[in-house]
């Protein structure tokens, strides 16, 4: 689809341009004038916070993996595969997302992750430098000119402003944010680009989290939730170990592709030996369609990454890459609002 890969081009380039920096960070998003890439709001954010654990329903209603988890539930109770799929996926998920309960249920009542904290804290308003960066978005929408507020550009390349997070209670995590980024393009894709990325710190368990949201410029809002029309985030942990992608169209195929990785095996959908597990969700037509695969390498060359990267993962014998079409499929629950 050419919408998808307008975005991924787009999320691509933002990881690597830190782009233009200066401009007064204690503005209050400025003016028409100053719409384009000299002018940036970003400033640094060290913010507190009793707890990272989001357990509030209504808040709830916004994590990023909502609707996959009510998506992959099987339209027949007596469905013994697609309820195996549906509690693997949960149970998998909460590993990354620190969703609790981690098994035996159809939904979390708590989750706890610098994603969706991150995307909380923007909707909710409650980080003053964060507004001003969307009213500086919005504004320039108006004017119909480019904008970039990005924390990762400042006037000195070596010392971009930093984001932080820390935790008052609980486990009393911090959570490093070296890149929160929107970018306006009304040239390429007239499109907002939201960017957040998370970095682990050496005894983090998470050693990363990237989320990349596409909004539509004539919808979107300084204030409040913006609802993204595409959406794409990944977790790596235990040193690259171990795995997990979203990726969400909310436009044209309203689907979703939940996959799970790891350089080690696990069990899935009643299944021993996986080390790759994909589910796609097709929400209009109310259907899952699972795909698993192993690796098909001889003697140690599985345990090679770059053998492993370059003759497996890259071909057709895993999971990540088969047809559609060509999975186990099931009848799943409608999911009548999606997020």
């Amino acid at each position: 689809m050419a919408t998808d890969k307008t975005f991924l081009a787009l999320l691509a380039s933002l990881l690597v341009l830190a782009g233009c920096g200066g401009g007064d960070s204690n503005g209050d998003g400025g003016s028409t004038a100053d719409c384009g890439s000299q002018y940036n709001p970003a400033s640094n954010v060290l913010a507190s916070f009793s707890s990272f654990d989001v357990n509030e329903p209504e808040r709830l209603d916004y994590h990023m993996f909502r609707d996959v988890i009510a998506g992959v539930q099987p339209a027949n109770d007596g469905d013994a595969y697609g309820q195996s799929v549906a509690e693997d996926v949960f149970s998998e998920t909460a590993h990354f997302n620190g969703g609790s309960p981690s098994s035996g249920a159809s939904a979390y009542t708590s989750v706890r992750n610098p994603l969706d904290l991150i995307n909380l804290v923007i909707g909710e308003g409650t980080i003053n430098n964060f507004n001003v960066g969307r009213r500086y978005i919005s504004t320039c929408i108006d004017a119909g000119n480019a904008a970039d507020y990005s924390n990762k550009a400042s006037s000195t390349e070596d010392k971009p402003n930093r984001i932080v997070f820390s935790e008052d209670e609980g486990q009393k995590e911090v959570y490093y944010y070296p890149v929160l980024r929107w970018v306006y393009s009304p040239d390429e894709a007239d499109k907002v680009i939201r960017v957040a990325q998370y970095r682990g710190s050496s005894d983090s368990w998470l050693d990363g989290a990237i989320a990349g949201a596409q909004f539509d410029s004539k919808t979107f809002s300084a204030i409040g939730f913006n609802n993204p029309e595409l959406l794409t985030a990944s977790f790596t942990a235990s040193n690259n170990e171990e795995r997990l992608s979203l990726q969400q169209d909310f436009i044209d195929l309203d689907r979703d592709e939940w996959i799970r990785s790891s350089s080690n095996t696990f069990d899935f959908a009643d299944q021993t030996g996986v080390d790759c597990a994909r589910v796609v969700l097709d929400y209009a037509e109310q259907t899952a369609e699972v795909f698993t695969s192993t690796c098909s390498l001889s003697g140690s060359d599985c345990d090679d990454p770059a053998k492993r990267e370059a003759q497996y993962t890259r071909t057709q014998d895993y999971c990540g890459n088969f047809d559609d079409g060509t999975g186990n499929s099931y009848a799943t629950q409608a999911v009548p609002e999606r997020q």
